[in-house]
């Protein structure tokens, strides 16, 4: 009889446990139902958030960076992925937790309290503003307080105007900024307060073109700015078109010691300098169209483009005082033209034949001596254009 008494007690026990469980969280269920019951009851989210309508009311803005999907230097344009978080005081929303089972917290949708309005002036897409409107759909959350601290959070894409300086490309540093305002702020007496905000990269997972270098934070006449500072990775950029732009200069020179007889100099120079222009035409789409800042590195590979429409001219010159008088049986023009003026069909003289001889001769060295003249001066404009450019880079 013992053997099957002790089963039924030990089932009997778990029982009266597993009811004592339920009945436990049932009451924390309707105890924190019953919480929001009564912190809402008489609850106006419309109403600022202080007994005293004339107290001020600070607000804290804390911004968190994940990742940097794009950063477009042509439309000046920052794409950011970020976790938002607004923290201020509500009056209204305070409770005893000792009288609701020790509730510290409360998980709210955003749109059932007050928010304040607050905007980021550099912001172009359509998640500008904090407002009633912005959070219907209830993507954002607040978590409350028994003091009545509120904290209301959000994530979101941000697409920021930046105004990029790209003078020092590829080995450039740019500084975006996120402006924190509230519009509405100065006719309930509703502060930005400096002090409790921050903007940190604890969570920022990187990026394969920039380096985060520093965030940091100012204020100001009820403003919040919010610095982000990024250095460019110019690795990528060095090998793929800095260095073949270099080896293309160098190229360049060796056009003026191809040799005359080869035919192939018109054709080298141009071919460099179609390159050239490609390049150019790649990298000023890529550029910002801004007078004010000016990469030093497209007024290299401008330099670059001039030099080789500079050297197929030159070339052109070149070729065409080295066959000077001579057509390609080797007979002077002038005398040829000569011959048919007069109607004659004789043959030149061995005097002639010499005279002729000495004029190609003379014009010759003539095309050499500037070939070689043109060579210098390709060689010295290379080299200071690329001192000059480094040197404003790097400075």
């Amino acid at each position: 009889m013992r053997k099957v008494l002790v089963p039924l007690k030990l089932v009997a026990i778990f029982f009266c446990t597993y009811e004592v469980v339920v009945c436990e969280e049932n009451e924390t269920l309707n105890t924190e139902t019953s919480l929001r019951q009564v912190v809402f009851k008489s609850y106006d989210r419309y109403r600022k958030p202080t007994k005293l309508f004339s107290k001020q009311l600070s607000v804290s803005i804390s911004l968190y960076i994940f990742s940097l999907p794009k950063l477009d230097i042509k439309s000046q344009t920052l794409h950011a992925a970020n976790w938002l978080t607004y923290s201020w005081t509500d009056e209204y929303l305070t409770w005893n937790s000792s009288y609701f089972s020790d509730i510290d917290f409360l998980r709210l949708p955003a749109d059932r309290i007050w928010i304040p309005n607050v905007c980021n002036m550099q912001e172009i897409s359509g998640r500008r503003c904090l407002s009633y409107d912005s959070v219907k759909d209830s993507r954002s959350e607040a978590i409350v307080h028994s003091s009545g601290f509120v904290y209301l959070t959000e994530t979101f894409d941000s697409i920021i105007l930046c105004k990029f300086d790209v003078t020092n490309f590829p080995f450039d540093t740019q500084t975006c900024r996120f402006s924190f305002f509230s519009p509405n702020g100065k006719f309930q007496n509703v502060d930005l307060k400096l002090k409790g905000s921050c903007y940190k990269s604890n969570y920022f997972i990187g990026s394969e073109e920039w380096d985060l270098i520093s965030t940091s934070i100012q204020g100001t006449n009820g403003m919040l700015y919010m610095n982000i500072v990024l250095k460019r990775r110019p690795l990528f950029i060095i090998l793929t078109v800095l260095l073949p732009i270099i080896a293309l200069s160098i190229m360049n020179a060796f056009c003026f010691i191809l040799p005359m007889e080869s035919g192939e100099k018109v054709g080298m120079s141009v071919a460099l300098f179609l390159t050239f222009a490609v390049f150019g035409s790649i990298i000023s789409d890529t550029m910002p169209q801004n007078a004010a800042n000016i990469s030093w590195f497209m007024v290299y590979v401008t330099t670059q483009i001039l030099l080789s429409g500079l050297t197929v001219i030159m070339e052109t010159v070149v070729l065409h005082m080295y066959h000077m008088g001579v057509d390609i049986s080797g007979i002077s023009y002038v005398n040829k033209a000569d011959d048919v003026h007069h109607g004659t069909t004789n043959k030149m003289d061995h005097t002639s034949k010499r005279n002729v001889s000495f004029s190609n001769v003379k014009w010759k060295i003539r095309a050499k001596k500037l070939e070689r003249s043109m060579l210098i001066f390709n060689v010295c404009a290379n080299i200071i254009s690329f001192c000059v450019c480094i040197s404003n880079i790097l400075s």
